[in-house]
């Protein structure tokens, strides 16, 4: 199956609802599983841009972003590029899958919190400007890159990064849906304990299931065993498989 950004909000939409359903202190639960997912993509970007010799900076943030839209899934506006860049985003797939699936009080969490940590991730000293967002009803979700400075050389120097780091920077749909999955699964467990856990998951499982197949919940099941806080990026990941083969 083809995974795409908007099976990523399902995922997170379904696990969110199912701990804002079942757990006291639901809200402070979330907000700590998305600072620290988001944490873990900024970091991985880092640790991305440093194997290819790029310093942390805002501009370079831009462009190790570890996912890149499909034609026509997102609609950016930049009001402002200099001296940081501002955006508008006007559309993007998780908004519209919450909104359709009925799931913009979860989403809200995620969106207040996720942009702002992945910076923080890529490099703590970093600030992101956040403002309006479509989860609360605004037009657009509004950021401003503070210290992205995207002149006409800057941005020749991000198409430069782009040819050189081509897809590496990248990871599948499956991998960030595994990823929120796990770590959401990590921070209740902490702090509600593994019975809530396995009440929550019970739930959410059966209802990617049923939207997704059982073989999604399957490969969710499978990315547990990932570090999600070391980027795959260079590494041959082709070789895990022989830890797992068995010589008789």
């Amino acid at each position: 199956m083809k995974y795409t950004a908007r099976n990523h909000a399902f995922v997170y939409g379904v696990i969110a609802q199912e701990i804002l359903a079942a757990c006291e202190g639901a809200p402070e639960i979330l907000e700590k599983a998305i600072r620290t997912y988001g944490l873990q993509r900024g970091s991985r970007m880092g640790q991305t841009a440093e194997q290819f010799g790029d310093p942390r900076t805002m501009q370079m943030y831009l462009a190790y972003g570890e996912w890149a839209p499909a034609p026509g899934e997102m609609d950016v506006r930049v009001p402002e590029e200099t001296p940081s860049a501002v955006w508008n985003v006007h559309r993007c797939p998780w908004h519209q899958e919450w909104e359709e699936k009925g799931m913009l009080e979860a989403g809200r969490y995620y969106c207040q919190f996720v942009d702002r940590e992945l910076v923080h991730g890529f490099n703590p000293e970093l600030e992101l400007g956040t403002g309006t967002t479509q989860t609360n009803g605004d037009e657009f979700c509004y950021f401003k890159w503070t210290g992205a400075d995207m002149t006409p050389e800057h941005k020749e120097e991000n198409a430069a990064v782009a040819a050189k780091v081509g897809t590496v920077r990248l990871k599948t749909w499956a991998y960030h849906m595994g990823h929120i999955y796990k770590t959401m699964k990590e921070i209740l467990t902490q702090e509600a304990g593994a019975e809530m856990v396995a009440q929550v998951y019970a739930k959410a499982d059966a209802r990617i299931a049923e939207s997704l197949g059982q073989e999604t919940v399957e490969l969710m099941h499978a990315g547990l065993v990932l570090d999600y806080w070391t980027t795959p990026s260079l590494k041959k990941m082709e070789l895990l498989s022989q830890m797992f083969q068995v010589e008789v």
